[in-house]
């Protein structure tokens, strides 16, 4: 079973500096001292070539960290890269193909304007979709209308998600949007997509996360607190938003999530990192996950339930709407999150004694997700 035993961040928001500097400034400190014991390296990471003109990434990363010889990939699965990348690291510490795996997410997504970054990623949808207009931001604000329409939900409950994840941001050093809002500022703040509001949808960020995963029968060795990957599950659904029954029946989600709960042996969580790149997605995924009940999410939201210091802490980091979403850097900083947290290293951020938890990184609307359990036991 890998575990995963040491982890870093670098500071996410629009940065001067580029993208290797960005990478390092989250690899070096997992890497101190430990330059020999690293025999692989998967990069997860989306855009480089569009937003930097970079191409052969892990490569050139692995030279500027002074990995030459370690072999490496690049692995590229849109928003859900870094899930993927931890599922390429397990496999290969799983299979034997490697011991040592370092993982580095990294994006640096400011060198565009925001419309041409929307249109970039927009890029994913099929190109008879995308001929008519829609992006992600504007498939999200469609989900929200539905949501509220089939389930009540108020405009109010949608913002408060918002104010939540803003609250955790504000609280962690790393974020790209340490700011309290409240529900009214959610909703006075510059129109994206009706209904959705510039507070409620991720920012357009540069940042990078680190992580050094090995096999559990040395994990001790390196750390008196390893946190294992007890279960990760995958699966997708069709990119054609057109040819799906539901725009809230994420199948990807849900299926994903299942098999990662069974291979893990467990039957819930006590905390997870959901991939909220607008808000309306906390909530959608949560249920799809069986974290929360069908067409509830939103009652439990604005009761407290999902809050720091809930029965349910849900994005716990700030989430991608204040963390900010360097895409390839999101997955693996979601895994960062969960590692601080078990071991009881998220400062102002940390949950009551926690010892399983959960994080959903997802590709485009549900192209493709990957969920993965974490715990303190194998």
């Amino acid at each position: 079973m890998p575990a995963i035993v040491s982890a870093s961040l670098s500071k996410f928001g629009k940065r001067q500096e580029g993208l290797m500097e960005i990478a390092a400034e989250a690899a070096l400190p997992v890497l101190r001292g430990r330059w020999d014991d690293v025999d692989f390296v998967v990069v997860s990471n989306t855009y480089s070539g569009e937003f930097t003109s970079t191409s052969g990434l892990n490569t050139l990363l692995t030279t500027y960290l002074s990995l030459d010889a370690v072999p490496s990939i690049r692995i590229d699965n849109t928003s859900g890269s870094g899930g993927s990348a931890l599922l390429v690291a397990s496999s290969l510490i799983t299979s034997g193909t490697a011991r040592r795996v370092l993982v580095v997410g990294v994006e640096k997504m400011s060198t565009l304007k925001t419309r041409d970054v929307t249109a970039v990623i927009s890029s994913l949808l099929t190109p008879r979709e995308r001929a008519t207009g829609p992006s992600l931001p504007s498939l999200a604000a469609l989900a929200a209308k539905l949501y509220m329409s089939r389930y009540g939900a108020t405009r109010e409950a949608l913002a408060q998600v918002s104010v939540k994840n803003h609250h955790n941001g504000a609280l962690n050093p790393y974020a790209h949007v340490r700011k309290e809002v409240t529900v009214e500022e959610v909703l006075s703040s510059p129109l994206v997509s009706d209904p959705l509001r510039v507070y409620e949808y991720s920012p357009i960020s540069d940042g990078a996360a680190a992580l050094l995963l090995v096999g559990d029968d040395e994990a001790r060795s390196f750390t008196d607190k390893p946190v294992y990957i007890r279960g990760i599950g995958t699966a997708s659904m069709s990119t054609s938003i057109t040819s799906r029954d539901d725009l809230l029946d994420l199948s990807s989600v849900r299926e994903a999530g299942a098999k990662a709960f069974r291979r893990a042996k467990a039957e819930k969580v006590d905390f997870a990192e959901l991939h909220d790149m607008a808000t309306v997605l906390e909530l959608v995924q949560s249920e799809a996950l069986g974290l929360l009940p069908r067409g509830e999410a939103w009652k439990y939201s604005e009761e407290g339930y999902t809050a720091l210091n809930g029965e349910l802490p849900l994005n716990t980091s700030g989430g991608l709407v204040s963390k900010g979403h360097p895409i390839g850097a999101s997955g693996v900083a979601q895994a960062v999150e969960v590692f601080q947290q078990l071991r009881g290293e998220a400062g102002q951020r940390q949950v009551r004694n926690p010892s399983v938890g959960l994080s959903l990184s997802m590709a485009g609307f549900g192209n493709c997700s990957t969920v993965t359990i974490y715990g303190v036991e194998p």
